[in-house]
């Protein structure tokens, strides 16, 4: 049995595919949000917040499915992991695309601390879904050695 609650290999394995699915939902984002005259207040927006649930909730069953042994705490870093190794790539959009707004200061900043903190806690509620779903779906039979029904 392994004892190793985080896996490591698990974790990097779902937050690389859900940066991989981020980064086309950033294209589409930044393609639409120039197109769209009031992208806040278009079905646009909604759209792609649900794409941005559904990568942080692929991302952990990806984590979870490859960590059986541990699926909710690895669903959840690995979805966490797919947030933060998008941070990076939405700073570079900011510099070449929003250089009228601040990226922490101002009226209406890119990050802010509670947006952060609110995407950190809705990666790990998704992450925390996965690794649910996964431990649902391998229930029926031994997972780690033991039966968990």
């Amino acid at each position: 049995m392994n004892t190793e609650v985080i896996n490591r290999g698990a974790v990097a394995r779902g937050a690389t595919i859900g940066l991989l699915l981020f980064v086309p939902i950033s294209a589409i984002g930044v393609v639409v949000a120039h197109n769209v005259h009031d992208f806040d207040h278009s079905g646009w927006a909604a759209l792609l917040a649900v794409a941005v649930f559904v990568v942080y909730f692929v991302a952990g069953y990806v984590a979870a499915r490859s960590a059986p042994d541990a699926p909710f705490s690895n669903g959840m870093i690995g979805a966490v992991g797919a947030f933060v190794l998008w941070i990076p790539i939405r700073i570079v959009i900011w510099a070449v695309r929003d250089t009228a707004r601040g990226l922490v200061t101002g009226s209406a900043p890119v990050f802010t601390a509670a947006g952060i903190l609110g995407q950190l806690v809705i990666a790990a509620g998704f992450g925390a879904v996965a690794g649910w779903l996964v431990l649902r779906r391998v229930g029926s039979g031994p997972v780690g050695g033991q039966d968990v029904r």
